[in-house]
C-alpha cells in the first residue's frame, strides 16, 4: 500500500513543532508500507531518514498549497492520502482526493479557535478563525477519516459535525531517550519551578510570573525557569513584567534549548507548569511526566488528557493565576505528596509510546484499505 502524507512543515524546519515531529515519530515507525511526505524546506528534492521519507516541493511554506497543483502526478500513484494539519487546513488535498476518488485522512492536532484572537491583530484573528471553522465544516462532509491526538480534540471535531465513527484518537508520545532523565523527587531540587516549550502569547507565561510572585511570599528561595522556542516579542514582554515585579533573582529566561539541556531542566525540577489556554495534547508536558516531575496548569482542553489531575500534577481552575500559586506551593511544600506524583507521572507516561501510535496508525491504514 501506497502513502501520500501532506505536510506543510518540514521536520527539518526550525519552526517545526509538535504537530511535525508526530508525523515524523508515527511514520517513521510504519512498515509494510510505502510512504512519501509532501513538504517545503529551505531546498527542494529528495530527504530521507530511516523509514521517514519527504520530499520539499517548495521552498516556501506559503506557496505550499499552490505548489501541490503541480505534483498532483503523485497523487494518482499512491492509494491513500493523509494530510498533516499543523496550523490550518490547505483544502487541496480534499479537493485533489475528490478528484481522484482517494480516501483522505487527515490528522488534526488542535483547534484554534479563540486562541487566534490573543495571537494575531484582531482583523486577521477573525479572518482565520473563520477560515478554521468553515474548512473544517468542509472536511466533515467529505473526509474518509480523521485523526486526533486527544480525547479533546475528537470532542471539538464532532461539535463542528464531524461523525464520531470516523474519527481515531492517536496519542502523541515522548521521546523515549528521556527515560535516562528520569528522577525521583528525592534527587529532584526542591524548589526549583520550569516551563519548557512554545513560547508564544497563547502560552499565557505571565501568569506563571505572576504565580512566582506569590509563591515567593511564602518560599522566598524559590526558583523558577523558562525555556523554549518563541517570538521575541514574548520574551521581551516577559522580561519586563520580571523586571517590574522585582523577580529577576528568582526566575530566569535561558530561551531555545536543545534536547539535551530539555533532558536536565526536567530530570532537575520539582514541579512542571503549564498556564496555556488551550493544548492538542502537550508533548511537552508528557516529557515532564516521564521526567518524573509532577504538573501544575490549568483544567483545558488537551491539558486534562495528558495530566492525571490529583495523581501525576494538579490542574486548577482556567486563567486563576493565584489557584496556580497554590498548586505550586502545595508540591513544593509537601515532600511526600512531591515523591508520591513524580513515581506516578512515571509510570502514567510509559503508556505513551511512539510505537503503540504507529501500530494504531498501521491498523487504520490497513483497515481503510481493505474497505477500499
Amino acid at each position: 500500500m501506497n502513502v501520500l502524507i501532506i505536510s506543510p512543515i518540514s521536520i527539518r524546519r526550525k519552526r517545526a513543532g509538535g504537530a511535525e515531529n508526530y508525523l515524523y515519530e508515527i511514520i517513521n515507525r510504519v512498515k509494510d508500507q510505502k510512504t512519501l511526505v509532501l513538504t517545503s524546506y529551505n531546498e527542494t528534492g529528495v530527504y530521507r531518514d530511516s523509514n521517514y521519507l519527504e520530499y520539499a516541493i517548495t521552498q516556501h511554506e506559503f506557496f505550499f498549497p499552490i505548489a501541490l497543483i503541480k505534483f498532483i502526478r503523485f497523487f494518482r500513484s499512491y492509494d491513500i492520502i493523509i494530510e498533516n494539519i499543523s496550523k490550518f487546513p490547505t483544502v487541496w488535498p480534499l479537493i485533489l482526493s475528490k478528484l481522484l476518488l482517494k480516501p483522505l485522512i487527515v490528522i488534526v492536532h488542535h483547534i484554534h479557535g479563540k486562541t487566534l484572537f490573543k495571537e494575531l491583530p484582531p482583523i486577521i484573528a477573525l479572518l482565520m478563525y473563520v477560515y478554521e471553522k468553515l474548512s473544517l465544516k468542509l472536511y466533515s462532509l467529505f473526509v474518509t477519516h480523521v485523526i486526533a491526538v486527544s480525547e479533546s480534540t475528537k470532542e471539538e471535531l464532532i461539535k463542528l459535525g464531524f461523525p464520531e465513527h470516523k474519527i481515531s484518537v492517536i496519542h502523541p508520545a515522548y521521546n523515549p531517550r528521556l527515560g535516562m532523565c528520569c528522577s525521583s523527587a528525592l534527587d529532584k531540587e526542591p524548589l526549583l519551578v520550569v516551563y519548557v516549550g512554545r513560547v508564544k502569547k497563547y502560552k499565557r507565561l505571565e501568569h506563571l510570573v505572576k504565580a512566582i510572585e506569590i509563591v515567593r511570599q511564602r518560599i522566598p528561595s524559590v526558583k523558577c525557569i523558562i525555556a523554549g522556542k518563541g517570538d521575541k516579542e514574548v520574551y521581551m514582554k516577559l522580561r519586563d513584567i520580571i523586571k517590574k515585579s522585582g523577580l529577576e533573582s528568582s526566575i530566569t529566561i535561558i530561551g531555545e534549548v536543545s534536547e539535551k539541556e530539555k533532558c536536565e531542566l526536567l530530570r532537575r525540577a520539582s514541579v512542571f507548569v503549564n498556564p496555556s489556554m488551550k493544548e492538542g495534547f502537550s508533548i511537552s508536558t508528557l516529557e515532564a511526566q516521564a521526567c518524573g516531575t509532577p504538573v501544575v496548569g490549568y483544567e483545558i482542553p488537551g491539558l486534562v488528557n495528558c495530566v492525571k489531575n490529583n495523581v501525576t500534577g494538579l490542574l486548577v481552575t482556567d486563567g486563576d493565576y493565584r489557584e496556580l500559586a497554590k498548586a505550586i506551593l502545595r508540591i513544593l511544600m509537601d515532600e511526600k505528596l512531591r515523591l508520591e506524583m513524580s513515581k506516578n507521572a512515571m509510570m502514567w507516561a510509559q503508556s505513551f509510546y511512539w510505537d503503540l501510535s504507529s501500530k494504531k496508525l498501521s491498523d487504520l491504514l490497513a483497515r481503510l484499505s481493505r474497505r477500499r
